[in-house]
């Protein structure tokens, strides 16, 4: 290992994060555990201040590849760094999303980096199935992985915080969890969340009622994150985003 000191990488990060990231990404394996364990307590905190950086050590999954399915994030995308701005600084976002633009990707990161670097937080993801949420947050251990549980297990090493896996739940070792639910009002309308996910909302048939449920928690200080393709005018998705029922003038 060339002779890197703890100060000299903090001053190589300050001045270029990316090369930092670069020449940690170059050592073997017993420099970068030299290195590592050196600036672990840097690069965590870093992570935990900045999400978008921890991003560059989150996988993803494209199951259209099959030559190569995980893929490194591709933060160097610009619209995905200003999502996760809105998503960080907002406390409601509403994204209209098509396939293949890594939408959902970004919100399970967030998700993910929320509660592994926030105590006794619950998240939530709603859909209209149960199952469709699994497969955004965690399916049973063996075999495919909801895409927040592939994220966290897919880490670097050094990386990974204690989780407990079960389908349809995240739990983390800080208290924080990462929930699947079912749609219907009924299914959000008793929890006390930290942040919500209304997943393809303009494919849920109860969208009015759940929104009506969710926007109390939303003043009581819970972020609220939209996501859908769009389904016609006629729904609740559609009013969020135009911000007005459509075919009424502003």
């Amino acid at each position: 290992m060339d002779s890197y000191s703890a100060s000299a990488l903090g001053e190589l990060e300050r001045a270029d994060p990316d090369l930092l990231f670069k020449r940690v990404q170059e050592l073997d394996d017993t420099g970068a555990t030299l290195l590592l364990d050196s600036i672990r307590g840097d690069i965590l905190e870093r992570c935990r201040v900045d999400g978008y950086f921890w991003l560059r050590f989150v996988q993803t999954r494209d199951e259209a590849d099959p030559e190569r399915s995980i893929k490194p994030f591709p933060v160097e995308l610009g619209y995905l760094r200003e999502l996760w701005e809105l998503l960080t600084n907002r406390q409601r976002v509403v994204v209209a999303k098509s396939r293949q633009m890594l939408v959902s990707w970004v919100v399970a990161a967030f998700c993910v980096h929320w509660a592994r670097f926030k105590s006794n937080q619950a998240i939530y993801w709603q859909t209209q199935h149960w199952r469709d949420a699994c497969m955004m947050v965690c399916m049973p251990e063996g075999g495919f992985e909801g895409r927040c549980q592939f994220i966290e297990t897919h880490l670097p090493p050094w990386m990974r915080v204690k989780v407990k896996f079960s389908e349809g739940c995240s739990n983390y070792g800080n208290g924080s969890i990462i929930q699947s639910l079912a749609g219907g009002a009924d299914q959000i309308r008793s929890k006390v969340a930290s942040v919500i996910v209304e997943d393809e909302f303009a494919k849920q048939e109860e969208a009015t009622g759940v929104y009506t449920a969710v926007a109390p928690l939303i003043q009581k200080g819970a972020k609220v994150i939209v996501v859908s393709t769009p389904n016609g005018s006629g729904n609740m998705f559609a009013t969020l985003w135009h911000g007005r029922p459509v075919g009424i003038a502003a």
